[in-house]
């Protein structure tokens, strides 16, 4: 059976969706030192533990994009968007999970990134 849109922010679906997956192929053309410092300026949180990291990370790619109450959370595929009984979800780059994981991107604390922006 087709399901039809229950509310405005169902009909925002398509446009949320394509805007984020623009993010994550932007953020997906850095490198891991890059990755770390885009991600702690449009966070502005540390990444301390895996959970701050995957909080920043989402914070930095939903980051200037108007959501229309759309959440975004980590799946074991990627970024799943989720808004009532809708879900999708996106696939990443290993930057992403390297970032995740917390893979040193050979800087010490308080370095800048070596590679330019």
């Amino acid at each position: 059976m087709t399901t039809v849109p229950h509310a405005v922010a169902d009909l925002y679906m398509a446009p949320v969706v394509i805007a984020i997956d623009a993010r994550i192929e932007q953020l997906g053309q850095l490198d891991l030192a890059q990755l770390e410092e885009r991600v702690a300026l449009d966070s502005n949180r540390p990444d301390w533990s895996r959970g701050d990291r995957e909080t920043g990370l989402l914070e930095s790619i939903r980051y200037l994009i108007e959501c229309h109450h759309w959440l975004l959370s980590w799946d074991n595929r990627g970024v799943r968007l989720t808004h009532g009984d809708y879900s999708v979800v996106l696939g990443v780059p290993q930057t992403f999970r390297d970032y995740i994981e917390g893979t040193p991107s050979n800087r010490g604390v308080g370095e800048r990134p070596t590679a330019s922006a």
